[in-house]
């Protein structure tokens, strides 16, 4: 009987464990957003100063320090708005009546990952790269593949390579 008393503590705890480390249901980030994963009307990636922020007015905005430094022009065109990374690497702003707003390359399917940067830029990785802020041509972004199958990226400055190495580890594993 204290047996089975024993394996029921045990159990009791690994799922409570279980529980205390699993990450929420989207897997989203506080700066960053994965392929397939939306901000919701009123939710923000964050980094710092920085905000990445889906607004109930249906615009997706990057504030620095409370200034606008980026919009989608889409205020007061719908209302009900998300935005999702689509799995082609563009950004889409949808309502319930269909597309708003799309914006990116529409490249080949993949895993993609959008990051708000530390240098106040957004920008999306993965087997095509771009920013809605920027364009940049190939050689001023490298993206390089190491033999753990882990992705660094490299741009004009050292932004978030480490955070993004250890994502891409967590993508890569699925």
């Amino acid at each position: 009987m204290a047996f089975f008393s024993m394996i029921k503590v045990l159990l009791l705890c690994t799922t409570s464990l279980s529980l205390l480390l699993t990450t929420p249901a989207s897997g989203k980030g506080s700066n960053y957003l994965l392929g397939g994963e939306s901000l919701m009307a009123g939710e923000a990636l964050v980094d710092g100063d920085d905000k990445f922020i889906m607004q109930q007015d249906c615009n997706l905005v990057l504030y620095n320090s409370g200034v606008k430094k980026w919009s989608s022009d889409t205020g007061g065109v719908a209302f009900g708005c998300y935005v999702t990374l689509m799995e082609h690497g563009n950004l889409m702003i949808f309502n319930f009546k269909g597309i708003v707003w799309n914006r990116g390359p529409n490249g080949p399917v993949g895993k993609y990952i959008l990051i708000l940067q530390r240098d106040h830029n957004v920008f999306v990785y993965g087997p095509s790269f771009w920013s809605p802020m920027k364009t940049y041509e190939s050689n001023d972004v490298v993206i390089t593949a190491a033999f753990n199958g882990t992705t660094g990226v490299s741009v004009e400055e050292q932004n978030n390579v480490k955070e993004m190495v250890k994502i891409m580890e967590v993508i890569g594993d699925e």
